[in-house]
């Protein structure tokens, strides 16, 4: 079947003439291919200057929303999944944000100039990871490619944004490796009022400690330095390790939304991985992975006027490690592809907090949580005349555990779930297919949402299950594509953060519903000239608000319809795109603190050059019209937790702004 999805589309601006490629993976069933789809090099060209995974992957595929946090570390929303409703991996590894309001969402910890592709799988139909309730997102990296290439960019933009990047790599047919290195400053963006982020905070009318210090109200809003390798070995015909390392210093960086900024984020991976081919007939393929991250995370509250009184100069330094292992090995049964794996991981999450005054004072934050899941799982799939059918099933023993020195009483808890689904498509003809896939998924409780001071007793959390139903279809005619895939989304015990007093809030767990849809329709003009277009829409609702004590059944951080169309124009030396996003204002629960935000429409202008020598450039215009907006982050959210009044503040987006990369590649 021919496939094409040209709203499968990003870049980086450190690579201005190597394309990301975001492959959407759906419920279809392919028999013995592979899950994602595969897109075309010329199809996934887009020029970006946001280094930030969340803002890029928000920009191209309209059911995903950025949470905006700062200039970087924005958090991802997938059919109204957020946090740990959703699962964020690298290279199939995860790493976990110290942060307890999610400063650095797992998406953060990864340099845009490393990504050779994004794989966004929807709804609850992967059995290989822990914890995909509600979707999936795996970042994959580069391999070194043979012989010697290396790429130097620099990219300059508004608001003193400023980025070098550089890789070197080499090798032959036995061993491969790629070094690279990456620096990324940014002044404070301005929003279409013309106000930077310090002044945004100038809007709160309680919690004034929040504001910042007129002596840091023109800082930068951040720092950073990335750093990796990936060495590729290859034994023979059949077998492959791959060894990889990155490292990420951010410093100082802004979170206005929040009473804190990141003094502090660190982060640490390491990877390996060791495939095997063709061992026996009863092994086409064996995996044995394993990965260690480590994120330190100093969050405080230096920049703020707060801190002018001693007694709330504020510390908090959290870490958060992780490290896993997997096996899995891959056979052909009669025709049938199936995957038998095994899974293992240990969370850890521990933080503090204590004042500049009296620093042996600690308080603690999070209580030394251990959180460990070992799980067995299987998936197969087979081609049966028209009919791509495949499913999986995973088996999940997981334990919590606190420190009871750090918190006495809290409670240990232990969790066994399974999960499964099953996907059919049929191929009405080469060219027109419909699918269905349904399924059941689980994620227990983090430590935040178990221990968490404060706030009354919540460690009786149930675990969240999505049962979920997704239909669609998909049909090519001529130069013309279209695709639409709907989901009813029915979740059991459902982990909800709500308001227990004026200024206080807890975790309990409700039964909700999601439910929604997603359509996009290409055009291919001519072999140059292509129009895209996009759009999704999701609905969240409580089932019983009574429990809670409310009445309004809205979910929080639902994210609105959301719509893409761009035109394009791409002859492999030139390349131009004028894109239009635009959303409907959102609904809120009001019952929750959740704050209206409007509906907006921005327009982007994008142009790139590829001289044909090693050379390349690139510009752009983001929001043309320099409109004020804001985006899905009006949920009182991680700010009710801490006692203090009730003032969210709704970031708003970048203004007008523009940007320039050259790149030399040999």
């Amino acid at each position: 079947m021919k496939t094409f999805t040209l709203l499968s589309m990003a870049a980086v601006a450190a690579l201005a003439t190597e394309p990301v490629m975001i492959q959407k993976i759906t419920v279809e069933a392919d028999g013995d291919k592979t899950e994602a789809k595969s897109i075309s090099a010329d199809d996934m060209v887009k020029f970006s200057r946001q280094s930030d995974l969340g803002e890029m992957l928000s920009q191209t595929l309209p059911e995903i929303t950025h949470v905006r946090n700062s200039g970087v570390g924005n958090d991802i929303i997938l059919r109204g999944f957020r946090k740990d409703n959703l699962n964020v991996t690298i290279d199939d590894a995860k790493v976990c944000g110290a942060c307890p309001n999610r400063m650095d969402p797992p998406a953060m910890h990864v340099s845009s100039s490393q990504i050779a592709a994004v794989e966004v799988q929807e709804g609850p139909f992967d059995v290989t990871q822990f914890g995909s309730l509600g979707g999936k997102i795996n970042v994959v990296t580069k391999d070194p490619e043979k012989g010697l290439h290396g790429e130097v960019s620099a990219t300059l933009g508004s608001y003193d944004y400023r980025k070098i990047s550089t890789v070197l790599e080499g090798g032959n047919d036995a061993v491969a490796a790629l070094v690279g290195f990456s620096r990324e400053t940014s002044g404070q963006y301005k929003d279409g009022e013309g106000k930077t982020l310090t002044e945004q905070t100038d809007a709160l009318t309680s919690m004034m400690g929040q504001k910042y210090a007129p002596a840091y109200k023109d800082m930068d809003a951040y720092d950073r330095n990335n750093f990796w390798t990936k060495i590729v070995g290859r034994i023979g015909d059949n077998q492959k390790l791959t060894l990889s390392y990155f490292g990420d210093r951010a410093d100082d960086v802004l979170y206005p939304r929040y009473k804190m900024d990141a003094q502090v984020d660190d982060t640490d991976m390491f990877n390996v991985k060791y495939e095997l081919l063709n061992l026996s007939d009863f092994s086409d393929e064996l995996k044995i992975e394993g990965y260690h991250s480590k994120v330190e995370h100093v969050m405080g509250t230096d920049f703020r006027i707060s801190a002018a009184n001693p007694a709330m100069w504020m510390i908090a330094p959290v870490d958060a490690t992780i490290k896993g292992v997997s096996i899995e090995n891959t056979l052909t049964l009669a025709g049938t592809k199936v995957s038998v794996g095994l899974d293992g991981s240990i969370r850890n999450w521990d933080g503090t907090k204590y004042a500049m005054n009296n620093p042996s004072a600690v308080s603690v934050l999070l209580p030394d949580v251990d959180t460990k899941n070992v799980a067995l799982y299987a998936k197969a799939s087979k081609t049966i005349g028209n009919y791509d059918i495949s499913g999986g099933v995973r088996y999940d023993d997981t334990t919590i555990d606190a420190d009871q020195t750090l918190k006495p009483g809290s409670q240990d808890k232990e969790y066994n779930n399974i999960s499964a689904n099953l996907m059919a498509k049929y191929n009405c003809t080469p060219l027109t297919n419909v699918f269905v896939g349904i399924g059941q998924s689980t994620r227990v409780p983090d430590a935040k949402e178990l221990y968490w001071p404060g706030n009354g007793v919540h460690d009786n959390l149930n675990e969240t299950k999505n049962r979920e139903i997704d239909l669609g279809a998909e049909h090519t005619a001529g130069n013309f594509h279209v695709k639409g895939t709907a989901f009813y989304s029915d979740l059991k015990d459902f982990i909800y953060q709500y308001k227990t007093g004026a200024t206080t809030s807890t975790w309990t767990n409700i039964d909700a519903r999601i439910i929604g849809f997603d359509l996009s329709g290409d055009y291919l003009l001519n072999n140059d000239w292509r129009i895209e277009s996009g759009m999704a829409y999701q609905k969240g609702t409580k089932k019983e608000p009574g429990v809670l004590g409310q009445t309004d059944k809205d979910l929080a951080e639902i994210p609105p319809m959301k719509g893409r169309v761009a035109l394009v124009f791409d002859d492999s030396v030139n390349y131009a795109m004028a894109e239009w996003i635009g959303a409907r204002f959102q609904t809120i629960d009001s019952d929750n603190g959740e704050e209206e935000i409007a509906g907006y429409g921005i327009l982007n202008l994008k142009y790139g050059h590829d001289f044909q020598n090693g050379f390349s450039v690139m510009a752009g215009i983001n929001n043309f019209f320099d409109r004020t907006y804001a985006v899905n982050n009006g949920y009182i959210g991680n700010e009710l937790i801490t006692g203090d009044g009730i003032d969210p503040l709704v970031l708003n987006e970048p203004g007008r702004n523009f940007y320039a990369t050259l790149s030399y590649k040999f």
